[in-house]
C-alpha cells in the first residue's frame, strides 16, 4: 500500500460514519457576529441594544453583546495596574490604559480574542455541537454575538479571520460637540476630556494604543449617530439588517455609489505612505473627476503601470524611498546639527535622542516634501482638464479627510460638500479654515465636511453583486425575516473538514462502483 493510500484511508475513517452522511460541504451557517467601533461618546452601546433587539424580534435570533470594557476589567490583574476606576472620566482613562497595556503585554488582538474565546464557550454550553460523531460538528444555531467596542485593527483582522463571512463590523460615529454633550450627561465635564478623544482617536504611544480611526476604516457599515432620539438610527440599522439578510432588493445610495468611486480610484496609487482615493460628482450625479494619490507626470495625469519602463513612482524610482520621509530625517540632522553648533543641547545628547522627541511633535506631521499630488487635487485637475462644468456646488467623496492643502483648493474651486471615510488627525483644515469650512450638513455658505454614513465602499460589491437569485416564478423573492439567511453565509465547517468529506465521499463511490463491477463479472 502506498504512503498515500495510507493517508487517505485514515482520513477517510477520521470522518466517521455519521459525519459522512450527508457528505455536505455547504452546510452555510446562521450564525453572525457583528464587531461594533466607535470613539467615546458615538452611542455603540446604545447601538449594541438596538441591534440586539431587531435581531431578536424580527429575525428570530438568540443574541448576545459581550462588553470589551468587561474583558479589559475582568483581566486588568494581569497588568501593574490596579482594576478601572468604576464611574467618570478616571473609569474612561483607566479603561484606555489598561487596554493598551493588555495589547503590549498579549498582543494587539488580544481583546478580541477573549472575545472569540467568550463566543466558544458560549456554544458549547448552548448544545452548539453535534456530540453524535467521531469527531463533533458544529450545529446550525440561529445566534448573533455582538462586540461592542472594537478599538484596534488588529482586532478586526482576527476577527475576519476566524469568522470570515459571518463576521460584519459597523462603526458608529457622531460630531465631537455632540459625543461631548452626552459624556456630560453622565456627569463628565469637557475639561475632563482632555486627551481622552485623541488617546481613543490615535493613540501614539505605540502600535498597542487605541487606534479607533484606523479601525473604523475596516467596516462594512457605518452610522451617523447624532439624533437625540434613535428613530433614524433605527432606520439605517434597519436597512443595513435587509442587506445583510437579502431582504428584498437594495441598490447603492448616490452617497454610497460615490464613495466605492473613490475606493476604486485609491486602487490606482502606488503612494508608499497611503492610499487614497476622491471622486467628484456634480448635482445631476454626474461624475466630473477622480483622482488618487501619486506622481503626476509631463504632458498631464499621473504615472501609471501603463507606462512601463517610462515609471517613474517612487517605488520604482530615486532611490526607491518616500521622499517626504527622507526629506523629513534630513531635517531632523540639520536641526541637531544647528542646535549643537549653538550649544543648545544637553551635554552628551545625541541624534537619535532629539529624533525621538522631535517625532512626538507636529514636525513629524509634515507632509510638504511628498513627490504626489494628493487625491482630492488631482480629482479637482483631471476636471480642469477634461474641460467639465459643474463643479461649483458639487460633492467629493474621498476615502482619507483632507488634508490642510487640499481643503484650501476644495474651497477655491466651490464644492459644496465633502465625504470622508477616515479622519486625517494631520489636518489643520479645521483650524486654518473654520470661516469656510463646517461640520455639519447644512453649514450655511461654508464648504460642509461630513463624515460618511453608508455600506462600507470595501464592502459594496460583495453585497450590491452577489449573485443571489432574485426573482422566482417571475416574482421578485420577499423573504421571511425569521427564516432568511445572511446573504453571503459561510459554511458551518473547516476546509480540512470539507476536505475529508469529499474523499470520504469519492472513497463511498470507488467502492460501490467495485462492488458493482465485481458482481458483474460473477
Amino acid at each position: 500500500m502506498g504512503a498515500s493510500t495510507a493517508v487517505k484511508e485514515t482520513l477517510v475513517v477520521e470522518v466517521g460514519e455519521q459525519d459522512a452522511r450527508p457528505l455536505r460541504v455547504d452546510r452555510p451557517t446562521e450564525e453572525l457576529v457583528v464587531g461594533l467601533v466607535g470613539a467615546v461618546g458615538a452611542g455603540v452601546s446604545t447601538t449594541a441594544e438596538l441591534l440586539r433587539d431587531k435581531l431578536e424580534k424580527e429575525y428570530g435570533y438568540t443574541v448576545s453583546i459581550i462588553k470589551a470594557s468587561d474583558l479589559i476589567r475582568e483581566n486588568a490583574a494581569k497588568t501593574v495596574k490596579p482594576a478601572p476606576a468604576e464611574g467618570g472620566s478616571d473609569r474612561i482613562k483607566d479603561l484606555q490604559e489598561v487596554g493598551t497595556l493588555l495589547r503590549d503585554k498579549f498582543g494587539e488582538d488580544y481583546v478580541a480574542a477573549k472575545a472569540i474565546e467568550a463566543i466558544a464557550v458560549y456554544r458549547s454550553a448552548a448544545g452548539g455541537y453535534d456530540e453524535s460523531t467521531q469527531v463533533p460538528q458544529p450545529k446550525r444555531l440561529r445566534q448573533a454575538t455582538i462586540i461592542d467596542s472594537l478599538k484596534h485593527p488588529r482586532e478586526t483582522e482576527l476577527l475576519r479571520r476566524v469568522y470570515g463571512g459571518m463576521y460584519w463590523q459597523f462603526t458608529v460615529f457622531a460630531p465631537e460637540a455632540v459625543r461631548e454633550s452626552r459624556l456630560k450627561v453622565q456627569g463628565i465635564e469637557k475639561d475632563d476630556l482632555a486627551g481622552i478623544f485623541t488617546r481613543d482617536e490615535n493613540d501614539r504611544e505605540g502600535d498597542h494604543g487605541q487606534k479607533v480611526s484606523k479601525t473604523a476604516y475596516l467596516s462594512d457599515y457605518f452610522v451617523r449617530n447624532d439624533g437625540q432620539n434613535d428613530v433614524r438610527l433605527g432606520a439605517v440599522v434597519d436597512r443595513y439588517l435587509e442587506i445583510i439578510f437579502n431582504i428584498s432588493v437594495h441598490t447603492p445610495t448616490s452617497d454610497e455609489a460615490g464613495m466605492y468611486a473613490a475606493v476604486s480610484a485609491a486602487s490606482k496609487s502606488a503612494c508608499l505612505s497611503r492610499q487614497v482615493g476622491a471622486a467628484i460628482y456634480s448635482g445631476k450625479g454626474e461624475l466630473l473627476g477622480v483622482g488618487w494619490n501619486d506622481v503626476p507626470k509631463g504632458g498631464g495625469g499621473l504615472y501609471s503601470a501603463d507606462d512601463r519602463d517610462r515609471d517613474h513612482r517612487c517605488f520604482k524610482w530615486g532611490g526607491r524611498v518616500c521622499h517626504n520621509d527622507r526629506k523629513k530625517e534630513d531635517l531632523y540632522t540639520k536641526i541637531y546639527d544647528r542646535l549643537s553648533r549653538e550649544g543648545l543641547l544637553v551635554k552628551g545628547a545625541s541624534r537619535d535622542q532629539l529624533r525621538t522627541q522631535l517625532l512626538k511633535t507636529p514636525v513629524r506631521d509634515l507632509i510638504e516634501y511628498s513627490r504626489s499630488i494628493h487625491a482630492e487635487m488631482e480629482a479637482i485637475v483631471s476636471a480642469a482638464r477634461s474641460g467639465k462644468p459643474g463643479i461649483v456646488g458639487s460633492t467629493l467623496y474621498t476615502t482619507t479627510f483632507p488634508c490642510h492643502n487640499c481643503a484650501r483648493h476644495i474651497v477655491a474651486a466651490g464644492i459644496s460638500k465633502v465625504f470622508y471615510v477616515e479622519p486625517y488627525a494631520k489636518s489643520l483644515a479645521l483650524e486654518l479654515h473654520s470661516d469656510s469650512i463646517g461640520v455639519i450638513g447644512d453649514a450655511g455658505g461654508q464648504c460642509a465636511f461630513l463624515q460618511y454614513e453608508g455600506v462600507g465602499p470595501d464592502s459594496a460589491l460583495k453585497l450590491f453583486h452577489h449573485g443571489v437569485e432574485r426573482k422566482q416564478g417571475g416574482k421578485a423573492i420577499i423573504q421571511e425575516k425569521k427564516e432568511a439567511l445572511p446573504v453571503l453565509p459561510p459554511p458551518m465547517d473547516g476546509f480540512t473538514t470539507h476536505e475529508k468529506r469529499v474523499i470520504r465521499r469519492i472513497a463511498d463511490a470507488e467502492a460501490e462502483v467495485a462492488h458493482a463491477e465485481s458482481g458483474v463479472g460473477r
